[in-house]
């Protein structure tokens, strides 16, 4: 799963809990050219928010995905988080109008 050529990797970062998330240039590029075109966040944001985010979830139909949040005045940045084997990839971002608190709450406790 986690066996990617250094040249497909576009950044790998510990999170705010110490654990390894990455994401590779080819996934980065279908976020933002086909789920969400609409979207205009850089990876920098992404990289801040998954290291200092307001808050952190567990998603209610899946123990192993994390919902990260930052809070963006009139919007919220949410950056969807799987882990396997400890490590974790970006599944999805988006902005969201309309926060839904759902999930256990693990980051701030």
């Amino acid at each position: 799963m986690f066996d990617i050529q250094k040249s497909d990797l576009l950044f790998e970062v510990k999170d705010i809990f110490g654990k390894h998330i990455r994401t590779t240039r080819a996934y980065w590029n279908k976020i933002f050219l086909i789920k969400h075109k609409e979207l205009e966040v850089s990876q920098a944001e992404v990289i801040d928010l998954l290291q200092n985010p307001d808050e952190v979830r567990k998603s209610v139909q899946d123990p192993f995905i994390h919902l990260y949040y930052k809070d963006l005045d009139e919007n919220f940045l949410v950056v969807v988080v799987k882990y396997l084997n400890n490590h974790g990839f970006v599944i999805t971002i988006y902005k969201t109008s309309k926060l839904k608190r759902k999930g256990e709450k693990i980051w701030p406790k």
